[in-house]
């Protein structure tokens, strides 16, 4: 905490954080319209070729 509280005292109020999204993050919208079956049907999953 000691380190996170000397960023943030350098680097300006809450500009690290532990864990915690922001409500705005580009990936916060992608994931609320995730389907709720994005893993149980095997063959909508996407096929990799190596």
């Amino acid at each position: 905490m000691a380190a996170l509280d000397a960023l943030n005292g350098k680097m300006g109020k809450g500009t690290v954080r532990l864990g915690v999204p922001r409500q705005n993050a580009a990936w916060h919208l992608r994931c609320a319209h995730r389907t709720p079956r994005w893993t149980t049907q095997w063959r909508e999953l996407r096929k990799v070729k190596a």
